[in-house]
C-alpha cells in the first residue's frame, strides 16, 4: 500500500512515501480510482447543495421573498463563486430589497448589488441579461453608490455588438 506519511519539520509539511511501489501495481490503480471517486463525489455534492440552494434562492426572489432569497443565494454563492447566475439573481435580490428598505440599509444593498453584478459580468461578459442589468445599474445609481454613465455607454455598445453577432449567427 502507499502509504503518505507527513512529517513536521521546523514548521512545514513534507510529504514522505517510505514504501516505493509500482506505479503498474493493482493496488496502487485501486486507492487511486477510489481517491479519485471520492474527490469527485465531494465535487457532485457541493454542485448539487449549491444549486438546490440557488433553485429555493430563486423561488423566494420569485416571491418577492427579498431577505429570504439573499441568504440561499449567498451560501450557493460561497460555495460555488464561478457561476455567474447565482452571483446575477444575488444582485437582484439586493437591489429589490434596497427598493423597499430604509435609507441606510439601502446604501449597503446597493453596494453589494453592483459587486455581484460586476462579477457576473466579468464570469459570463456575452449574457445579455447580466449586462443590461448592469447597464441599467450604472445609469441609475448615483455616482457615490457607482453609478457611471461612461461605463453605461460602454456596456450599451457591447451589448449592441454581441446582439448583432449573434443575429448575425442565426442566419448563418
Amino acid at each position: 500500500m502507499l502509504f503518505l506519511t507527513l512529517l513536521e519539520q521546523s514548521n512545514s509539511v513534507i510529504l514522505y512515501n517510505p514504501m516505493k511501489m509500482s506505479i503498474k501495481s493493482s493496488l496502487y490503480k485501486l486507492i487511486t480510482a477510489f481517491l479519485c471517486a471520492f474527490a469527485f463525489s465531494g465535487i457532485a455534492i457541493a454542485n448539487a447543495e449549491s444549486e438546490n440552494l440557488f433553485n429555493s434562492g430563486l423561488a423566494h426572489f420569485e416571491d418577492e421573498k427579498y431577505i429570504e432569497a439573499i441568504q440561499k443565494l449567498e451560501v450557493a454563492v460561497e460555495i460555488e463563486p464561478q457561476v455567474a447566475e447565482y452571483h446575477h439573481v444575488l444582485a437582484k435580490s439586493y437591489g429589490r430589497e434596497a427598493e423597499r428598505t430604509n435609507w441606510f440599509k439601502a446604501i449597503s444593498y446597493a453596494k453589494k448589488t453592483l459587486v455581484h453584478l460586476e462579477i457576473a459580468a466579468e464570469l459570463d461578459s456575452q449574457n445579455i441579461d447580466i449586462l443590461d442589468d448592469l447597464m441599467d445599474y450604472y445609469r441609475e445609481a448615483p455616482g457615490f453608490l457607482g453609478g457611471d454613465t461612461a461605463k453605461a455607454n460602454k456596456i450599451e455598445d457591447l451589448i449592441k455588438k454581441i446582439s448583432t453577432s449573434e443575429n448575425l449567427a442565426k442566419f448563418e
